[in-house]
Formats: structure tokens, sequence, C-alpha cells
């Protein structure tokens, strides 16, 4: 396989808090094509939790990103590419979703928080029998990564293309970063900062308003009545193509309007000139099914 490999981190919320605690390295994906069904199938080392599955690696079979599963050994079993998730039925709204034979996950089906190094670290607790809606074939039983791989498989592929070696002319910086040791990628730090409001209690969904502030604030703050420039001026063109497209609607007019508080379809305008209020994520985006559900 020629696409990039990246290294993954997993980071668990912590029940209450919101917080999140380094737990294990995922290492490269090897191209030998062991480990499931004609997949990338990697072995992983570093310390993790018997039991626990994270995703991360990639199958060449179809190249899309499978889990593996922490064996008793302390160790990271084979990449997983026989595996699929297919969750239960969703409800209209999204708000909350009831597995098939399986279980009950919450919106969003994923537990965990945005991984750092070009992952979002979580398992899927999911029904069988369950059909996504999209033409793309997004669901709440993706997570986020997995999620973007398929609806914005272009923007996500030129965003993993822009790392620590690789940096956009123009500003220098880059999307995401491939050396687990080097400075996080702008990507990498606006999912971390929205991972961060979604670990949060009671929480809901994260609005549009808020991704938006850990957008133009480069992940650094999530506060929406500072931070409200879209795009910001350091931020890259694969950084923010790959934002847009996680948070347009299908066929919206132009790109970044969900962004746009003067848009009619993305806040709700005040009447008395009040501040306009987000409006729900746009159904068949990566915002509503897999990127901003709780944790």
């Amino acid at each position: 396989m020629n696409g990039k490999r990246s290294y993954w981190k997993l980071l668990m919320a912590s029940a209450g808090v919101g917080l999140f605690v380094t737990n294990c390295t995922i290492k490269t994906a090897t191209d030998d094509g062991t480990g499931g069904n004609g997949g990338a199938g990697n072995a992983s080392s570093g310390t993790c939790t018997p039991g626990m599955r994270v995703n991360g690696c990639i199958c060449l079979s179809d190249n899309h990103v499978s889990s593996q599963l922490c064996g008793s050994d302390g160790l990271f079993g084979a990449c997983d590419c026989a595996a699929s998730s297919t969750g239960g039925t969703s409800s209209t709204g999204g708000t909350s979703n009831t597995a098939g034979t399986g279980g009950t996950i919450s919106a969003g089906g994923t537990t965990g928080g945005y991984s750092g190094s070009a992952g979002y670290a979580g398992s899927t607790t999911a029904g069988t029998g369950g059909a996504s809606a999209c033409s793309t074939g997004i669901s709440t039983a993706d997570d986020c990564v997995d999620c973007l791989n398929k609806a914005c498989a272009t923007e996500w592929a030129a965003c993993a293309a822009e790392d620590e070696g690789h940096v956009d002319p123009d500003t220098g910086d880059y999307c995401l970063k491939n050396n687990p040791m080097a400075d996080d990628g702008q990507m990498d730090s606006i999912l971390n900062c929205i991972a961060m409001e979604q670990g949060k209690p009671g929480t809901t969904v994260v609005k549009r308003d808020v991704v938006r502030a850990c957008g133009s604030s480069i992940g650094a703050d999530a506060d929406p009545m500072t931070q409200f420039i879209w795009a910001p001026p350091l931020m890259t063109a694969a950084t923010k193509n790959l934002m847009n497209c996680m948070a347009d609607a299908p066929g919206a007019a132009m790109p970044g309007a969900w962004a746009d508080s003067n848009d009619p379809a993305s806040f709700a305008q005040d009447p008395d000139g009040g501040l306009p209020t987000p409006l729900p994520w746009a159904d068949c985006t990566c915002a509503k099914t897999s990127c901003t559900t709780p944790l």
C-alpha cells in the first residue's frame, strides 16, 4: 500500500470530568497482508488494557480503517479486517439510537476521544442488521475517522499527506502529524478540542458554534463568544477543506456555510437582532453521525 501510515495513541474519556489518559501507541500497519482477510493487519506494541478495542489499522482489501483488540498478554492483536460495523436503526433526530441484537448505543455509537495522530480512539458497540440511509454509506456506527474516510475520502487523503514533513507553504503549518513525537497538526488539535467538549458530562451534541470556535482557534479555545472567524487566516487549505466536508450539509451552496452565522440553514436568525442560534447538524454529515456526539 502506497498510502501514508499514521500512528495512533489511545486517549480515554474519564467519566465525569472529560479528561483523557494516554494508554497505548499503535505501530504503523505492515504491507504483508497478514492479520485479517486481505487486510494490512498489524500487531501493536505498548501498554494496553485487555479487552479494549482501538480503531486505527488500515486494511489493504479496501483501504478502510479497522480495529485491533488488546489481548490478555497486554499486546494488540492483528487488524480485524473481517469485521464490519453495522448499527441498529437510528432515530430520525439522531439524538439517540437503540441497537439491534447487541445492546444500546448512544448517538454516534462511540466511546473514547480523538487520539491525536490522525486517529479517533474508541470502540463501537452496535447491534446487527442496521443500514445507513446516506449515499456515502456513513452511519452512527462509524467513529469520526471512519466517517471522514468514507464521506470525505479526497479531503482526508489531502490532510493526511500534509504532515510535519510536508508543510503547507503558505502557513508553514500542517494538517495531521505522522510522527507521534511531532507537534499536533491543525486537524489533530481541532478534533482534540471537539473531543474535550464531547467528553463533558451532560453533553448531548457539540453544537456548530462550538465546533467553529475549535476550528477558528486551531484547537486552542472552544468558546463561541470569542472564537467565531471562519476560516481563520492561518488555517491550511487542507484543514479547512476537511472541516467543511465534515460539517457542510450535502449540496451546500458554498463551502463553509455550516459556520456562517448569516446562513438561515445553519443558524436561526433572531428577529429582534439578537445573536443567531446554531441549528442542528444536517443529516448525512460526519458532524451529525460521529464527530460531535457524546463520548
